[in-house]
């Protein structure tokens, strides 16, 4: 049999009618729930967008109609009134998303049909009527088995989703009957998605049988007494108003009034600015990035420096300006291992020019590179004149590789942009030039491409890299200046001045520093890492009874459940799930899951830290040199990356072992800073509950006090165990968890750790008051703030879906206190840092881990540094509790924490 196929691609003769419900529907349910920063629904519509964007770009429809639901009920649920009844109320956030679909398919130039009282179903029935009259190559898009009674002669249809044509084979291969059979064949097995009742016990076996000797439902009545089978002749004869009714259900009607000529349907040029106005409302960056720039000038004047006298221009145009904007390329993209090729300089709207540094591919060194940066330097190093820049610590670091240390910058794009709105999904110039300008630049990766194609800077021509590097350095001056008044006006721009910016300067040393590791070790644990696997395979292989592939779900899958018959708690698309959860809930009965995990734990570490940390020590230095991140947790956390450093386990002993591999300089010692327990002291400060400040006022210890409530016992018995569980329940209260949550966590019925929570509230009555304040709070202001005035947005605090509500409240509980703790050690490290240098310490800050900092230093400085830390970090804020501080010594990381 010969597969079907779509029309050419611009075939002028085809048409294409589009089930946009279904795909409204498909997107609703496949994808998680997203919202603008105004709190508007928007992970449909984005999903339906890139649907049609992928068929636009696939197929290049000459002819499209888009096909609708109407508001309210059809005709079909006059004949039935438990028509569709089964299914749930359409949520709140999906009507108004069906509205925004709708505008996007009007702004996009497409026929666009909704009839009331008809569905979706019953436009596409008589536009395929009409188009075969119109003699018109048709491909229904959509996967509703309904719509394969249509499929015939001229007509397929098409599941983007899967990628599939249905032809007439296909369809009998779905359905077991062919296309004219599918009404009939729905009419006995009726439809469980839209209550179409059918016959009972007649499931698709039967009746493809029937239909196969029949001929239709008509037949199969008009034959029932020829029926062998005793139950299913019994049940056809009791159910035949059920058959016929589904029938009529299920029969498409061909004689709707659409409205429009087809001849009408062609896919026209649409109303660009509309669509980009929509995605720019609903903050579809994705799809923004996708249309033509709407904004910027008409020209740049884009530039490569060709000689001294060129440089002196640029640096006479910069001096009038009075302020300018940089970037650097560096090759490789990396500041740590790169070299600097160039800087581009921005004084004006559309004004740049890249000054070359040493030769591209093509050996055309323009100008010499000691000459350049000699009139460059006194620019780039003037405090007093102003600089803006994309990413400062990068920068900072590229002019670092020339010697050059620049001064006076006023605004970081990216700093800017994460404290105006931290949950956007990137923070760098052509993220925000698409968001803010509504603009698109070129990024890194279509410059470089990515992957194993990808290229490097050095080995790009000249007109790219001047066109690139010029682009960046523009889009950062302008918008630096569209950011500015956003600063102010949110009140974040002394967030920024104090904190932020001064903060890169410490993250650099940091950053240029880096931490010595043990490569021996780390490569002798990666060794018994791999003993010990096997090891705990063999164990899994003989509890199993056979061989299979630990990594393998599906197998995993068969020996769990199917082979040993364990209970399964949790299902996935494909089968019964067996992550880490259902693992952990199994754990408790039987070895063999208890094994998994270890072996999973031990393998994740293996391939993340023993086997990968030597590859990413810099051979010039021996060190690592990750790096630390301000714009990307949006709790205001530091983050660490290439390689991350924060996330190695700290209670396993092979964790402890990879710590151990850390160790300082050469005649050097190491030591860890610790806040104690810091973000429920902010918690106290906050909430001023009066039982939580007097136990840090008093010294108590604040997990036993939650344990004697939790457990109803005085302090002074609260057993070891107990005090655990408290401890997890203190912290639970703060990261906002459920008490299904909660029960996981302490492996305790949910409700068991109802009581918990209601127990701990009951004892702290000040907190439950205060998070309650802040939810309100967040409500009336649509943001939540830090008590250094960092502010997040949480929009979804008024959305209609009870999910992206609920998600939004414990953002808005958690903000203030975790984010409140960044803020803290923040402020410890710049007071730190300027300590340490004040003084002239050989001492260098190496980590910082969440609440941890980690020093390395001669023996001579520990008393000194020691009262440094102590004092910086106690002293990082007044709280109304006082702020401890744990410090540890140590031959390496794990010594000392």
């Amino acid at each position: 049999m010969s597969a079907p196929r779509l029309p050419d691609r611009g075939d002028e003769n085809a048409i294409y009618l589009v089930d946009v419900s279904s795909f409204v529907f498909r997107a609703y349910h496949a994808l998680p729930p997203l919202s603008s920063s105004k709190g508007e629904p928007t992970h449909a519509v984005a999903g339906v967008n890139q649907m049609l964007q992928r068929l636009l770009d696939d197929r290049k429809p000459a002819r499209l109609v888009i096909a609708m639901d109407p508001k309210g009920g059809t005709f079909r649920h006059r004949l039935y009134d438990k028509y569709k009844a089964n299914r749930p109320e359409a949520p709140p956030d999906l009507s108004s998303q069906i509205e925004w679909v709708k505008k996007i398919c009007v702004a996009w130039g497409f026929v666009v049909v909704a009839v009331p009282d008809v569905e979706a179903d019953d436009i596409i029935a008589t536009a395929v009527l009409e188009s075969r009259k119109a003699g018109l190559k048709t491909v229904i898009v959509s996967a509703d088995k309904d719509l394969l009674q249509l499929v015939g002669d001229g007509v397929v249809m098409y599941d983007t989703m899967r990628n599939k044509v249905f032809g007439r084979d296909e369809t009998i291969e779905k359905m077991g009957v062919p296309p004219e059979k599918v009404r009939d064949m729905l009419a006995l097995v009726g439809d469980a998605s839209d209550n179409v009742p059918g016959v009972p016990s007649v499931g698709p076996k039967t009746a493809q049988k029937l239909l196969e000797e029949f001929g239709s439902l008509d037949g199969v009545y008009e034959s029932l007494d020829k029926i062998k089978a005793k139950g299913t002749r019994e049940k056809l004869g009791a159910h035949r108003a059920e058959a016929y009714l589904s029938r009529d259900l299920v029969t498409l009607k061909y004689d709707v009034d659409l409205g429009v000529d087809l001849a009408a349907s062609r896919v026209a040029a649409g109303h660009p600015d509309a669509l980009r106005s929509i995605y720019v409302e609903l903050e579809l960056i994705r799809a923004l990035a996708s249309t033509e720039p709407k904004k910027g000038p008409v020209t740049t004047r884009y530039a490569t420096a060709a000689s001294l006298e060129d440089i002196r221009a640029i640096a006479a145009g910069v001096r009038e300006a009075g302020e300018c904007a940089f970037h650097c390329i560096i090759d490789g993209d990396d500041p740590h291992r790169g070299m600097l090729l160039g800087i581009a300089l921005g004084w004006g709207e559309g004004i740049a020019s890249y000054v070359p540094l040493v030769p591209t591919r093509l050996g055309d060194v323009l100008v010499d590179p000691d000459a350049a940066l000699a009139i460059l330097r006194p620019i780039l190093e003037n405090s007093l004149l102003p600089k803006l820049v994309g990413d400062w610590k990068r920068e900072r670091l590229g002019l670092d590789l020339a010697g050059i240390t620049a001064r006076g910058i006023r605004t970081d794009v990216s700093l800017a942009s994460y404290l105006l709105d931290p949950d956007r999904a990137s923070h760098d110039i052509p993220s925000v030039a698409q968001l803010e300008l509504e603009t698109a630049i070129p990024t890194t990766e279509s410059v470089l491409g990515k992957g194993a194609k990808a290229t490097r800077f050095a080995e790009l021509d000249r007109e790219t890299t001047t066109a690139f590097a010029c682009a960046q350095a523009d889009y950062a001056l302008r918008l630096a200046r569209a950011l500015r008044p956003q600063l102010v006006t949110a009140e974040q721009e002394v967030v920024l001045r104090t904190l932020e910016l001064p903060l890169v300067e410490v993250l650099v040393r940091i950053e240029k520093r880096g931490i010595r590791v043990d490569v021996d070790l780390l490569k002798r644990l990666s060794v018994e890492a791999g003993k010990s696997m096997a090891t705990l395979e063999a164990r899994c292989f003989e509890l199993a009874g056979h061989e299979f592939n630990l990594g393998s779900p599906r197998q995993l899958e068969t020996v769990l459940f199917d082979e040993l018959k364990y209970p399964s708690s949790k299902k996935t698309k494909t089968g019964r799930s067996t992550d880490h959860d259902v693992l952990e809930d199994l754990a408790d009965d039987y070895e063999l899951p208890r094994v998994i995990l270890e072996h999973r734990s031990i393998s994740k570490l293996k391939g993340t830290y023993l086997d990968s940390l030597p590859t990413t020590v810099d051979p010039r230095t021996g060190r690592i040199h990750s790096r630390f991140n301000q714009a990307v947790a949006a709790t205001g956390r530091i983050s660490s990356s290439d390689p991350n450093l924060q996330n190695i386990p700290i209670r396993t002993e092979l964790g402890q072992r990879i710590r151990q591999a850390f160790i300082p300089g050469e005649g050097m010692t190491m030591m860890s800073a610790d806040y104690s327990q810091i973000e429920l002291r902010v918690l106290a400060h906050l909430s001023q509950d009066a039982e939580l400040v007097d136990a840090y006022t008093r010294g108590d210890d604040v997990h036993a006090r939650t344990a004697s409530a939790l457990f109803g016992v005085p302090i002074a018995d609260v057993s070891r165990e107990q005090r655990g569980m408290a401890k997890t329940v203190n912290f639970a209260v703060i990261y906002g968890q459920t008490e299904m949550a909660l029960s996981r966590n302490l492996r305790i019925p949910k409700p068991e750790a109802r009581r918990y929570i209601d127990a701990f509230f009951a004892r702290y009555t000040g907190i439950a008051a205060f998070l309650d304040r802040v939810v309100v709070d967040a409500r009336r202001r649509g943001f939540v703030s830090t008590l250094a005035g960092r502010r997040r947005t949480v929009a979804d605090i008024h959305s209609r879906n009870p999910s992206l509500r609920m998600a939004a409240e414990r953002i808005a509980r958690n903000t203030p206190i975790q984010g409140t703790a960044a803020d803290l050690i923040k402020r410890a490290m710049l007071s730190i840092d300027a300590e340490m240098r004040r003084h002239n310490l050989e001492a260098r800050m190496l980590l910082t881990v969440h609440d941890e900092l980690v020093f390395e230093l001669p023996e001579s400085e520990k008393g000194q540094l020691e009262t440094i830390v102590r004092e910086g970090m106690m002293g990082a804020a007044q709280l109304s509790v006082p702020l401890e501080v744990s410090v540890g010594w140590g031959s390496n990381w794990r010594e000392a924490h």
